[in-house]
């Protein structure tokens, strides 16, 4: 049997191939549906470039059903990253993979979305965690990548709720590195009235989604879980595109030129 034969009879490998190919072609889809309708604008890419073959521990804000398709876009934009290092296992709650909503868990299930359930009984000191958390925790000490909103969800009106531990818990566990992700514009594309559809200035290209790659953290020092999430969700909101070499030359130049006149 050829070496390809002997490959695809390993089901293991078959399912890897399968969520592989159904995560590119989400990535592509999402990418130019963005950029065509939302003029997507993506900044900070070099810092994926500083990913190598460890674990990583993806994580952005949550403001709408879309920020899903907004990641897998965001993934694209570097191609030999993204060549590199998909799948990325989404982290979702169980309540998605309800037959009832059937074609939201056939889609989550060929993308090898990662399903997490509820704690039935917390604990003052996490360890419950170690439980809720068993899937994503077994890919990360293997190598594997996830990507975790820490907000968990969001309401109605596109307002973050008040974020888990769950990323700092997959850090402290496995020293997998956070790399935090901003996404600007996501509250504004879906309708607030009728889940899973878009708003009519969507449509018309008026409402516009960028997203700012920050550098990678690798290690949080004394911090309780509490306080690294604090740090991960706060460094994620404080980033902030970059003004451009040239406007940052006519600011500075423009300084000089006050500063020479109040000295005059």
């Amino acid at each position: 049997m050829r070496p390809i034969g002997r490959f695809f009879c390993k089901k293991g490998n078959m399912i890897k191939f399968f969520i592989k190919i159904s995560q590119t072609s989400y990535c592509i889809f999402s990418y130019f549906i963005l950029k065509i309708f939302n003029s997507l604008d993506v900044k900070g890419q070099e810092n994926l470039k500083k990913i190598g073959n460890e674990s990583f521990i993806f994580t952005s804000n949550h403001n709408s059903y879309i920020d899903s398709g907004i990641s897998a876009a965001v993934l694209l934009t570097n191609g030999s990253f993204f060549r590199k290092i998909a799948p990325v296992k989404f982290l979702v709650m169980d309540k998605y993979f309800s037959w009832k909503i059937f074609p939201i868990r056939i889609f989550l299930e060929a993308m090898g979305a990662v399903k997490i359930s509820k704690a039935k009984v917390k604990y003052a000191d996490n360890k419950h965690l170690n439980s809720v958390l068993d899937l994503p925790l077994g890919l990360l000490r293997q190598g594997g990548r996830v990507w975790i909103y820490p907000e968990g969800g969001f309401n109605n009106n596109g307002t973050p709720k008040k974020p888990r531990v769950g990323a700092a818990f997959l850090h402290q566990q496995t020293g997998a590195p956070i790399l935090p992700v901003r996404i600007i514009g996501n509250d504004n594309v879906m309708s607030k009235a009728v889940p899973f559809l878009p708003k009519l200035s969507t449509l018309f290209g008026l409402n516009k989604i960028k997203v700012i790659i920050g550098k990678p953290i690798y290690f949080f020092e004394n911090m309780s879980l509490e306080e690294v999430t604090d740090k991960i969700m706060n460094t994620i909101y404080e980033l902030k595109e970059k003004p451009a070499l040239k406007e940052v030359k006519l600011r500075k130049f423009a300084r000089q030129r006050s500063s020479s006149a109040l000295s005059t």
